[in-house]
């Protein structure tokens, strides 16, 4: 049985706002020259079909789903017999900058591994939801499109790689071992890329990948982090030897890091706990 469901329009925008969200048992085809007025999102249940965007085309078989941006022209249609669809499109006033900031384009084509099931139940669990309309601000269901969003950004991959998850499973003893290591000024990118068998810049590209940064740029970012907890918790200790305690050499050295990536000096971010 089809199901769709629009949810009450909240008077106050949202950052993410749901438009519509549905199952359909048996996809139609639909040719849209000028595009959806919203983001659109579209994946297989069971079966499969054919998009076609932006010049490309891609199969949609089951675990797979395309993400079209509003006024992208698109066509889609069952292949081989039934097609069975989940759908959700929105909107919202952070909507055109958010999503891009996942990296995603006008276009973009998502697959996930067998056994992985949280993007599916998680469209699921939205449509039932929606389905109760107990929700009339919308600020439930922004939060679960939120949700689903991520879960595209972290269990689904855009290309032939691993989804971010499955990289993290990957470089996991080396992040593991550095939770443990972070305070041995001697580390270095040989060390951490022998922890995974790998060249240090195959190392850093992975780095790039998953957090933006390199991997020694991450070493340094723990150790803030680090600090960050011990400042307030460890009042009794100086400066120079949370410095010590966190893996830099000397007190100048972290005095001016911390600086830089906080904004302010260790001794002023610890004035901010004290009573």
């Amino acid at each position: 049985m089809m199901r769709r469901v629009v949810p009450a329009f909240p008077l106050e925008p949202l950052p993410l706002q749901l438009e519509t969200i549905g199952f359909n048992p048996d996809q139609e085809t639909l040719d849209r020259p000028d595009g959806y007025p919203y983001f659109h999102w579209l994946h297989t249940i069971y079966g499969e079909g054919e998009l076609q965007a932006n010049g490309q085309t891609w199969r949609m078989i089951e675990r797979s789903g395309v993400l079209l941006a509003p006024g992208t022209p698109h066509r889609y249609e069952a292949r081989n017999g039934l097609w069975q669809t989940g759908y959700i499109t929105f909107h919202g006033s952070m909507a055109a900058s958010f999503v891009p900031s996942f990296g995603w384009s006008g276009a973009e084509h998502f697959q996930w591994e067998a056994g992985n099931d949280r993007i599916s139940n998680q469209l699921n669990d939205m449509l039932t939801f929606a389905e109760t309309g107990s929700d009339p601000s919308g600020w439930q269901s922004s939060a679960e499109l939120y949700q689903f969003l991520t879960l595209l950004r972290t269990d689904a991959r855009t290309d032939n790689r691993p989804s971010m998850s499955k990289r993290l499973e990957r470089n996991q003893i080396l992040l593991e071992w550095l939770e443990k290591e972070f305070a041995n000024p001697e580390i270095g990118l040989a060390d951490m890329a022998a922890q995974l068998g790998i060249g240090e810049r195959q190392l850093n590209e992975r780095f790039r990948e998953l957090f933006g940064q390199t991997a020694y740029s991450y070493l340094i970012q723990l150790r803030i982090r680090k600090a960050k907890e011990w400042l307030p918790s460890r009042p009794d200790w100086t400066v120079r030897r949370i410095a010590e305690a966190v893996g830099f050499r000397d007190a100048s050295h972290f005095v001016s890091t911390f600086r830089q990536k906080e904004g302010m000096t260790p001794e002023t971010y610890r004035k901010l706990y004290r009573p």
